[in-house]
């Protein structure tokens, strides 16, 4: 999984890190009711922290965020929901999660923090499931969780289980920022299911070796796409807005992340970046550095 961990006898705590959409295509949508999907993902330096130990209660999972509230049904729960189904615990979890990543930004949030439930649930039992299991638990919570799992950066195709890495990119630095806006992913793909029966067409993949050969090129060539991108600037208009200021503070490729809203640029420098940040960051409360993840 790629995270900074520490175990003892009774606890297991690491960083649930955020990934961004390079490139997204919306695909069919199939017939059990998900779309299929053409990404590449990149995890990057940002994360939330996630703390796991046994507790006495019996097989129940008790969750204190205390940075943000979560709901009583949430990724964390569900994660141990189906940890439990398949393993023969018989104690309780508390997990206590810090929080860094907002909801509703695109980043795979709550995707990370329940893989990283999984892997540490694993660990603090003796590791009882295999990869391949931890992955079949991971896509029961979400369809992008198996990718958190993994490697740091691959093209990520089916509804999101489907896992090709690629080797990671760590030649630039970047800067993400979240504009406050609560982007729902089911509104997302009614407001381009919308849009594309207007349009009357079908997207086309474009394929393992595009993306790939693509991703490894200068960053000022990149033509990805993010298929949400176009109809989500049109609902809220600050997400194009705050891609524009990243360009105009030198960014060589600028994009919302997934479903929105929170938008990421890539710089060529370090010294381009820390420019940028120092402009950016008196502007918008949530800005922040990173860097991509090898």
């Amino acid at each position: 999984m790629n995270n900074a961990s520490s175990m003892s006898a009774d606890v297991v705590s690491l960083c649930a890190y955020a990934k961004i959409n390079i490139h997204l295509k919306v695909l069919a949508k199939r017939k059990d009711g998900f779309h299929n999907l053409e990404s590449i993902f990149q995890r990057i330096s940002i994360a939330d922290y996630l703390s796991l130990e046994k507790s006495s209660d019996s097989r129940s999972c008790t969750v204190e965020s205390p940075l943000m509230p979560l709901p009583v049904g949430n990724t964390l729960t569900e994660a141990w929901k189906a940890f439990c189904n398949v393993s023969d615990v018989d104690t309780g979890v508390r997990v206590r999660l810090i929080k860094n990543l907002p909801a509703g930004s695109g980043l795979g949030a709550g995707s990370s923090d329940a893989a990283a439930l999984l892997k540490a649930a694993n660990e603090l039992f003796a590791m009882p499931l295999s990869d391949s299991e931890l992955t079949t638990l991971a896509l029961q919570v979400g369809s992008d969780v198996p990718f958190f799992l993994k490697s740091s950066a691959g093209i990520v195709t089916g509804r999101g289980e489907v896992f090709e890495p690629i080797r990671a990119r760590t030649d630039c630095f970047g800067i993400l920022i979240w504009p406050d806006v609560q982007s729902s992913t089911k509104e997302a793909y009614e407001l381009l299911d919308n849009q594309k029966e207007a349009l009357s067409h079908e997207c086309e993949a474009w394929g393992y070796e595009k993306l790939a050969a693509q991703y490894m090129a200068p960053f000022k060539t990149w033509r990805f796409v993010n298929d949400f991108q176009p109809v989500l600037e049109q609902r809220y208009p600050v997400i194009g807005r705050v891609r524009k200021e990243l360009y105009e503070q030198g960014a060589a490729f600028a994009q919302m992340s997934g479903s929105g809203s929170a938008v990421f640029g890539l710089f060529s420098s370090e010294s381009l970046m820390a420019s940028a940040f120092q402009v950016l960051a008196k502007r918008w409360s949530w800005c922040k550095p990173f860097l991509l993840l090898a």
